[in-house]
Order: structure tokens, then sequence, then C-alpha cells
């Protein structure tokens, strides 16, 4: 794997429930990755995933459960 120039990269901060780290744990011993690739690898998932099925709503100020329908099973 190439190694990243990680010196020069912006920092930044976020709190995280411990729910979330003990999962990010977990993902970056999975993975043999940082905490941080691990993040932007969730990130960028999630953000093509958002554009693949067209529910991009970063910007349309709605809220997540109004994009997702489930249609009901008849008996």
């Amino acid at each position: 794997m190439p190694k990243k120039n990680s010196l020069s990269k912006p920092v930044h901060s976020f709190r995280l429930s411990l729910e979330s780290v003990r999962q990010l744990k977990d993902l970056s011993g999975t993975m043999g990755r940082s905490r941080g690739d691990v993040v932007e690898v969730a990130i960028d998932r999630m953000y093509r995933e958002e554009i693949r099925f067209g529910n991009f709503m970063i910007s349309d100020g709605q809220k997540p459960e109004e994009m997702y329908k489930v249609e009901k099973k008849e008996e």
C-alpha cells in the first residue's frame, strides 16, 4: 500500500459516541488501516451510496427518514 503524506493533511476534531469509537477501533484492526483512513473510507462509501440511490439530501434540508420508503406487504 502506498504511503500517504499524512503529515500535510489538515486535522479536524469530532465528538463521537463510545459505540462509534468502539466500532472505529474494530474496523481499524480488521482492515489494518489507521482510524483516520477508516473514517475516510466510511464517509466516501456513504457519499457514493447517497448519490447512487438519488437520496443525496445534504442540501435538501430533509429528514433522512422521509427519503427512505418501505412498501407494506399485503397479507
